[in-house]
């Protein structure tokens, strides 16, 4: 075997590595708009996709040379890898899987193994078939580069890791990264091809990479609004009625915040939290509040007395809600704070008078660090004497699932007098807002009983 051809193989197998690193991150970065970063949802498709490479590695192990054209078949594969990164990989094909069967299957769980079978199984099984079989080409002539192409291998793979995440995603966004991706299977080909045929091979690498960007264009992955930015981070879109007098931002495919000219339309839990606290501060002082989660910006929007601190993790956010989402700037009373709400809770020594958790938008993505018992204690930490804590949920009103228990079991644990529970929509079944507030007044254990009771003086 000629080092030319030495360096072609192991070129496609770095490739291949760097490949099936991208196309997996990919994957979980579009689930995360569907179902959340939840670690179950992660480790569901990692297990998916690792099982079947091993079950491709063992059909490229077994697969008779002398009874196939191997090269052929090898390309054929990698053609075949890369239509199906093209369509498993794009946001509207995606989005029109979990609109068409989130109705059929309630749990998140399930969705994640039926759409692991549909889309995930076929790459992962040729990607291991074409590497294994690489593997024998080399191994036959050269007993020694065993270690060589494992090498190869995975530094492809820790190149895919870091290079998608940490740099296309980052600065090209996810559906670039989609389109190196599909690039770059398809040019394996152009490695592997005989010079006769190399033109042909450019054509349909073009052919290829023109649907690729058809297919995730940034108009058609934000066909029902406008797409501001989807990157390693997050992914905002806002849409508009068709005067424009309200605007929708949707964060990771979750509605976060709706802003309008006509006060009735703004979410209804936002609306609860202004008229039942904010607006009921005593007005002869100004008052520090502290929202975690700063979704649009529309908690005390048009507040300017009190001092506001939004905390939030995605860095543009503020900018992307004055330009696009406002349409004006915040007030010079808001302050916003890019940082994780717990570790901001960690080592921020300051107290507030007014506390709103506004983190737990998702039914899918419950912020397991957010509904410990330990971050709920720091919450009350926190607040001055007289605070106020107003934390939104969605949860199930009538306890009917074991979230909705667990969670109020943990905060009346932290916040075990001078609590309330408001359900936003208490007609409605299902999952909707919750609004727990509570007051930190100091604990009084006082109890009427039959023989001893202050209550006949009444209230005062």
């Amino acid at each position: 075997m000629s080092i030319k051809l030495k360096i072609m193989l192991l070129s496609v197998i770095f490739t291949m590595g760097y490949t099936n690193l991208s196309y997996e991150l990919i994957v979980l970065r579009q689930l995360v708009n569907f179902l959340g970063s939840n670690t179950l949802i992660t480790s569901i498709i990692m297990a998916f996709i690792m099982l079947f490479l091993s079950v491709g590695y063992y059909l490229g192990s077994v697969v008779r040379f002398k009874e196939c054209k191997i090269r052929r078949s090898i390309v054929n594969s990698i053609w075949g890898l890369a239509v199906w990164y093209m369509l498993s990989s794009s946001y509207l094909i995606i989005m029109l899987f979990f609109y068409g069967f989130n109705q059929i299957i309630k749990s998140p769980l399930g969705l994640t193994f039926f759409f692991s079978v549909l889309f995930l199984i076929i790459p992962a099984i040729v990607s291991g078939y074409v590497t294994a079989v690489i593997s024998r080409i080399l191994h036959h002539n050269h007993s020694d580069y065993t270690g060589k192409f494992m090498a190869v291998d995975t530094l492809g793979s820790v190149f895919g890791s870091l290079l998608t995440t940490l740099v296309l995603m980052s600065y090209l966004g996810v559906s670039q990264t989609i389109f190196v991706l599909i690039i770059s299977t398809s040019l394996c080909v152009c490695l592997l091809m005989h010079k006769r045929e190399i033109y042909r091979t450019l054509v349909g690498v073009f052919l290829i990479g023109m649907c690729s960007i058809g297919l995730n264009a940034m108009h058609s992955m934000a066909f029902d609004g406008v797409l501001i930015k989807d990157d390693a981070r997050s992914r905002l879109e806002i849409l508009s009625d068709n005067d424009n007098q309200t605007r929708l931002l949707r964060i990771n495919g979750q509605n976060a915040s709706q802003v309008s000219d006509n006060p009735d339309l703004m979410f209804s839990y936002i609306r609860y939290i202004e008229d039942s606290v904010i607006r009921r501060l005593p007005s002869d002082k100004v008052h520090d509040i502290l929202i975690l989660g700063a979704g649009g910006f529309t908690i005390g929007l048009n507040d300017g007395k009190n001092n506001y601190v939004y905390l939030d993790v995605e860095p543009r956010l503020k900018e992307i809600s004055e330009k696009h989402f406002l349409k004006k700037p915040l007030l010079d009373n808001k302050k916003f704070v890019v940082q994780d709400a717990y570790l901001y809770m960690l080592t921020e020594q300051k107290k507030y008078d007014v506390i709103i958790l506004d983190i737990y938008s998702s039914r899918y993505d419950i912020p397991v660090n957010f509904v410990s018992y330990d971050f709920f204690k720091m919450v009350k930490e926190h607040l001055k004497p007289n605070g106020i804590m107003a934390a939104n949920i969605i949860t199930a009103s009538d306890f009917s699932n074991d979230f909705s228990k667990c969670v109020d079991n943990t905060i009346r644990r932290v916040f075990s007098q001078y609590l309330t529970r408001q359900s936003i929509y208490p007609n409605l079944s299902g999952l909707h807002n919750i609004v727990y507030t509570y007051y930190h007044y100091p604990e009084d254990e006082t109890i009427y009983t039959i023989d001893k009771s202050s209550a006949v003086y009444g209230q005062f």
